[in-house]
């Protein structure tokens, strides 16, 4: 089967929509993923495996094929891990949701299936809020603090879990951590409180 959902890509400062693509198929277990990965999106492979087997996903007599476009775009670093997951188990039927093209996510997978930040989150989110993106799904990343747009509604998740709750319309009881929920909330367009990224900061301004 195949499914499709939506990450961010970087080239430098500037961000750009990754389609994850996925089908899936019976056949000698195995997962490929193509679309230019440089070695940190290739090691996904086994994150995601983990990750779904922690969860009770089985991948086994399956062949999966993932595919990030645009294909011509070298892509780099964990930030497709959790787009690659929501697509991986819509196409094996483990998941019965339809993903808006304005829905993306990003973050990297641990293999107990825990959501975390990586590197080069707040130009990926500035990137999602200028391309159109209505709802992103993401893990908190608290050298950002909470970020809070008036046009792109902001999911925080701590797990793959969370997110698959979520899509099948369950609320989430608690979706911030507490240190969180301590904060003042910052506004788009108040930066403050964000250490570094200027060049993204200034962008904004």
């Amino acid at each position: 089967m195949y499914a499709r959902s939506a990450s961010i890509g970087l080239k430098g400062m500037e961000g750009y929509i990754v389609q994850v693509e996925v089908r899936a198929s019976i056949g000698t277990d195995s997962i490929i993923i193509a679309g230019l990965p440089d070695a940190s999106v290739k090691e996904s492979k086994e994150r995601v495996a983990a990750a779904l087997h922690a969860l009770g996903y089985s991948l086994s007599g399956q062949k999966i094929v993932i595919h990030l476009s645009p294909a011509e775009q070298k892509k780099n670093g964990p930030m497709f891990d959790l787009a690659m997951a929501v697509s991986t188990l819509i196409s094996l039927k483990g998941l019965d949701v339809h993903i808006p093209d304005s829905t993306a996510f990003i973050g990297a997978l641990s293999l107990d299936s825990r959501v975390q930040p990586v590197e080069g989150m707040l130009p990926g989110v500035l990137s999602a809020k200028k391309l159109g993106i209505k709802k992103l799904y993401m893990p908190y990343d608290e050298k950002l603090l909470q970020l809070e747009f008036r046009e792109m509604e902001i999911i925080y998740v701590t797990s793959l879990e969370d997110v698959i709750m979520h899509l099948n319309g369950q609320e989430l009881i608690q979706l911030l951590p507490e240190v969180m929920k301590k904060e003042s909330p910052v506004i788009y367009n108040d930066f403050n409180k964000i250490a570094g990224h200027s060049f993204a900061k200034y962008a904004l301004k």
